[in-house]
């Protein structure tokens, strides 16, 4: 359809400009006065000569009206069939998808638009996160638009549909694939493309999750437990989830924000050093160390090391001058 109207647009402007050229060689005529008539005998709008013509302009402009206005009708016939079909409509919105996916920088890639997918990018959305959606059905093609969601519509295990993703500059990709061996093999290709990127993958498949382990994925995610869990939690430790739900699930709807962080520690320090008391407004709550085990921080004077990751609960604002605090010591 658009080779068409491209063709069609080049047909026009032939006539046009052959037009102009021939009323100035054959009739003498300024550019401009050639050029109008040229416009006025296309366009077919019943206007008179601008001058007299010689039989030799008159033999001319038959052609031009008999070649001219052919091509005229074509590509006004193929614009009035575009806009009918939307098909213009979608083209804008494709190269509007083009410049949003080739702005993409520092964000997150959602693999897979179901369910999960969804959930991630409003997430996402909430945080105030740049990424993109990549996903094989057509069918989210219309609500990835209506969102303003920058997209691929093609297969998720995909060289190329990774590289439209800026994967290279990504910090993060969500394996959401309804196929856990898809996600794996997803996993690795983005690894190999950019070795820094950050991969949370999803699995509903227990012995899939075994060779997931093993792989360079940093978390694993599996529905099934974690609904289970949240089920659980519900019944025994409602609260417990409040707090989650408020803190995570549900920020966007509060004025003061409170928030759970965590932070990486590049300096020794105690948490009395970072003034992570409770009048400053944030609580520390776990201390996950380079080892890999897990402390719970329940005093003043617990020690922090490099290659720790505190975890804190806190304000906004709070948790943005102990961010400042953090990265004064990485400089100092």
């Amino acid at each position: 359809m658009w080779q068409k109207l491209w063709l069609a647009v080049a047909l026009f402007g032939l006539f046009l400009v052959l037009g102009t050229i021939g009323y100035v060689f054959i009739e003498g005529w300024a550019p401009f006065e050639a050029f109008y008539m040229t416009i006025i005998t296309l366009s077919t709008v019943g206007f008179g000569e601008i001058r007299d013509l010689s039989p030799l302009g008159r033999l001319f402009t038959s052609f031009l009206i008999l070649g001219g206005i052919g091509s005229a009708c074509y590509l006004f016939s193929l614009l009035t069939e575009a806009v009918i079909s939307g098909q213009l409509a979608q083209a804008l919105g494709e190269r509007k998808n083009r410049k949003a996916l080739e702005g993409l920088d520092n964000h997150y890639i959602v693999c897979g638009y179901g369910k999960v997918g969804r959930r991630i990018c409003e997430f996402l959305r909430a945080e105030g996160r740049p990424f993109a959606v990549i996903d094989a059905d057509e069918t989210y093609l219309e609500e990835l638009r209506e969102e303003k969601i920058p997209y691929v519509i093609g297969d998720a295990i995909s060289r190329q549909n990774l590289e439209a993703l800026k994967i290279k500059k990504a910090k993060g990709l969500f394996a959401t694939l309804g196929d856990s061996s898809k996600n794996l093999y997803l996993c690795l290709l983005a690894k190999e493309l950019n070795p820094k990127i950050r991969l949370v993958a999803r699995s509903e498949d227990e012995e899939a999750a075994l060779v997931f382990e093993g792989s360079k994925i940093d978390a694993l995610v599996q529905p099934s437990k974690v609904g289970a869990l949240r089920m659980f939690l519900a019944m025994m430790r409602p609260h417990v989830v409040d707090l989650i739900e408020e803190t995570m699930v549900d920020r966007v709807d509060l004025r003061d924000e409170i928030l759970i962080e965590d932070f990486h520690i590049t300096t020794e320090r105690s948490l009395k050093d970072l003034g992570l008391k409770i009048i400053d407004g944030v609580y520390a709550v776990l201390i996950k160390r380079r080892e890999g085990h897990r402390d719970f921080a329940l005093k003043a004077d617990d020690k922090i090391f490099p290659g720790d990751v505190l975890v804190v609960i806190g304000h906004e604002k709070d948790l943005q001058d102990l961010a400042g605090r953090i990265r004064e010591d990485r400089t100092s």
